[in-house]
């Protein structure tokens, strides 16, 4: 991976991070819709896929 294509990954990493710290804000203490249960497991592979990509191997 060149010097590009890790920015590029990092910042998409940085803006997955602040959707799941959005989603996390807006999660439901009861009754969760699946879409945001979705939502979750979407963002916490990708990010997941990302830090590995980076060498970054800490977990959500």
């Amino acid at each position: 991976m060149d010097e590009n294509q890790r920015k590029m990954t990092e910042e998409r990493l940085d803006v997955l991070q602040k959707e799941l710290a959005d989603l996390k804000l807006r999660w439901p203490a009861h009754s969760i819709k699946p879409a945001m249960l979705i939502e979750l497991e979407e963002l916490e592979e990708e990010i997941d896929k990302l830090r590995q990509l980076l060498g970054k191997n800490k977990s959500v």
